[in-house]
C-alpha cells in the first residue's frame, strides 16, 4: 500500500485506547482551547458575514454554530465553527504542522459527530486521528513548504486532518477513506498573503468544511485517486514546490509515536500569531527584573529564528488584525500597557500615538549567521531594548518542543477558558460546559455539549 492508503487504514482501524493517557490529556487540552477560543470569536464580523453566507445558501439543521444558537448543515456548521476558533489567532498550535491543530481537527469532529449522532468519546477519537493524520504528513513535507513558498500550513493540511476526523465518524470503509483524503489534497489551500485579514480565519474554517464535505461526498460514491498524497503530481510534492518532500517519512510515525505526545500542543499566552509569542516572553521576563517607561525607549531590536518577515508581515498596522501579525506592535502594545490580551486587538488601540510612535523604533532581524534556513531552527529569540541613555536591556528565550502540553497548567486553561467563554455563555452555562469538556469521553450524547454551547 501506498501511504494514501496506509492513512486511510490508520484512520479506520486505530481505536481509543491505542492512545496513550498523554495523548488523551493533550487532546483535552486542545479540545477545551479550540471551544474558548471558538466562543471568544463567535461575536466577531466574520462570524456574522459567514452567518448571512449560511442563510443565502440554504443548509439544514445537521449541526450547532457556537455561541450563536443556529444550526446549520455539518459542512457550513464546520466552516463557521472553524473560522471563528481562529478569529482572535489565540488557539493553539503544534510544530509539526507549523500550524493551528484543533481548529481544524475539532470544528469537523464536531459538526460530523452531531451529524450522526456520536458520543464524546467517538468524537475525542476523531479529534485524536485527525491531529496524528495532519502531523504526520507535515513531518514529510518540504521546509520550503511553511518557509518559502507563502502557504500557510494550517490550511492545507488542516483539510487532510478535518477529512481523517470526519471519515471516520462518518463510517467510511478504508477505501472510501483513501477517497475522501484524496478529494481533500484537492480542496487544499490557504496563503500567507493574506495574514491580517478575514481570509487567516477562513483558511481553518474552509480547511475544515473542505474536510467534512470530501468524506461525506466519499461515502456517496465521489472518487479520487488513492495517491493524492505521495503521487508524482499529489499533494506532498506539489505543496513542497516539487522539491525535499520525503513520502516515507509520515509511516515512521503515525501510530507508531504519537505527535499528541511530542511535540504536544502547545497553548497560547497571548492573541496574536505564535511567532510573536517568544519575543513577548522575553520582554516579560526582561520586564520582571527591571521597569521600563516606554518613554524612555530608545530602540528594540528582536532576533528572532526565522527570515523575516515571514508570518509577521505587518510593520506598520492599521487595524486590530493586521496588528495580529505585526511583531511592532504587539511589543509596542507590551511597552505601554505591560500585558498583550484581547483588549489589545481592536483598531482604536492600535492607532493609538503613543503605539505610533513607538513601532518604528523596533526592528525584527534574523539571528546572524542563520540567514536562509529553516524557519526556527535554532530556535532562540532576543529582545535587546535601548533606552534614551544608551543603557542596553536584553534578554532570550528559546522555543519549547517538550510535549504533551506547552505554556498552561490545567489550572491555567480553565481560567483562559472562563475568561474566552464569558463573552458568549452565562456563568452557570460556563461551568457546565467546562464540566462536560473535562469528561467528553464520557458524554452519550454530543448533542447535549453542543447544545451547551449554542449559547441558547
Amino acid at each position: 500500500m501506498g501511504l494514501t492508503e496506509e492513512v486511510a487504514k490508520f484512520i479506520t482501524t486505530v481505536a481509543y485506547e491505542d492512545f496513550s493517557p498523554k495523548a488523551q490529556f493533550a487532546a483535552r487540552h486542545g479540545i477545551i482551547d479550540f471551544v474558548a477560543c471558538a466562543l471568544a470569536g463567535s461575536r466577531e464580523d466574520l462570524v456574522d458575514i459567514l452567518l448571512g453566507f449560511a442563510r443565502d445558501t440554504g443548509g439544514g439543521h445537521a449541526a450547532t454554530v457556537i455561541g450563536r444558537d443556529i444550526k446549520t448543515s455539518a459542512p457550513m456548521a464546520a466552516l463557521i465553527n472553524g473560522a471563528m476558533g481562529h478569529a482572535l489567532d489565540y488557539d493553539d498550535i503544534t510544530h509539526f504542522m507549523k500550524g493551528h491543530p484543533s481548529v481544524v481537527c475539532l470544528p469537523p469532529a464536531l459538526a460530523a459527530g452531531e451529524q450522526v449522532g456520536a458520543c464524546g468519546r467517538d468524537v475525542m477519537l476523531a479529534y485524536m486521528i485527525a491531529f496524528e493524520v495532519g502531523c504526520a504528513v507535515g513531518y514529510g513535507m518540504s521546509t520550503d513548504y511553511a518557509d518559502d513558498l507563502g502557504w500557510h500550513p494550517t490550511a492545507p493540511l488542516g483539510t487532510l486532518a478535518a477529512a481523517a476526523a470526519a471519515s471516520r465518524l462518518l463510517g467510511l470503509t478504508r477505501d472510501q477513506t483513501a477517497m475522501a483524503i484524496s478529494l481533500a489534497a484537492s480542496s487544499a489551500a490557504g496563503l500567507r498573503e493574506n495574514f491580517g485579514t478575514m481570509t487567516k480565519p477562513f483558511h481553518a474554517g474552509n480547511a475544515s468544511r473542505a474536510g467534512v464535505t470530501a468524506a461525506m461526498l466519499a461515502k456517496r460514491g465521489y472518487t479520487a485517486s488513492t495517491t493524492g498524497l505521495e503521487g508524482k503530481f499529489g499533494f506532498m510534492h506539489a505543496f513542497s514546490g516539487g522539491r525535499g518532500e520525503d513520502v516515507t517519512k509520515p509511516l515512521e510515525r503515525l501510530g507508531k509515536q504519537f505527535f499528541l505526545e511530542q511535540p504536544g500542543v502547545n497553548i497560547k499566552k497571548y492573541p496574536c500569531c505564535g511567532s510573536t509569542h517568544h519575543p513577548l516572553d522575553a520582554f516579560f521576563l526582561l520586564r520582571e527584573e527591571t521597569p521600563i517607561d516606554y518613554r524612555k525607549v530608545d530602540a528594540v531590536e528582536v532576533l528572532v529564528d526565522f527570515d523575516p518577515p515571514r508570518s509577521l508581515i505587518h510593520s506598520d498596522p492599521h487595524s486590530a488584525l493586521e496588528g495580529k501579525f505585526s511583531l511592532q506592535y504587539c511589543l509596542a502594545a507590551a511597552l505601554v500597557d505591560g500585558k498583550v490580551g484581547l483588549a489589545q486587538f481592536h483598531d482604536e488601540a492600535v492607532m493609538r500615538p503613543e503605539i505610533r510612535a513607538l513601532m518604528p523604533k523596533i526592528s525584527m532581524k534574523r539571528n546572524p549567521g542563520q540567514e536562509g534556513k529553516p524557519s526556527w531552527q535554532e530556535a532562540t529569540n532576543e529582545v535587546r531594548i535601548t533606552l534614551k541613555g544608551g543603557k542596553v536591556l536584553c534578554k532570550s528565550v528559546r522555543r519549547e518542543y517538550d510535549g504533551p502540553v506547552i505554556g498552561v497548567t490545567p489550572q491555567g486553561m480553565d481560567m483562559k477558558f472562563r475568561d474566552c467563554a464569558s463573552i458568549a455563555l452565562a456563568g452557570r452555562k460556563i461551568e457546565e460546559a467546562l464540566e462536560m469538556l473535562h469528561a467528553l469521553e464520557k458524554q452519550p450524547h454530543i448533542s447535549d455539549l453542543m447544545a451547551t454551547l449554542s449559547g441558547k
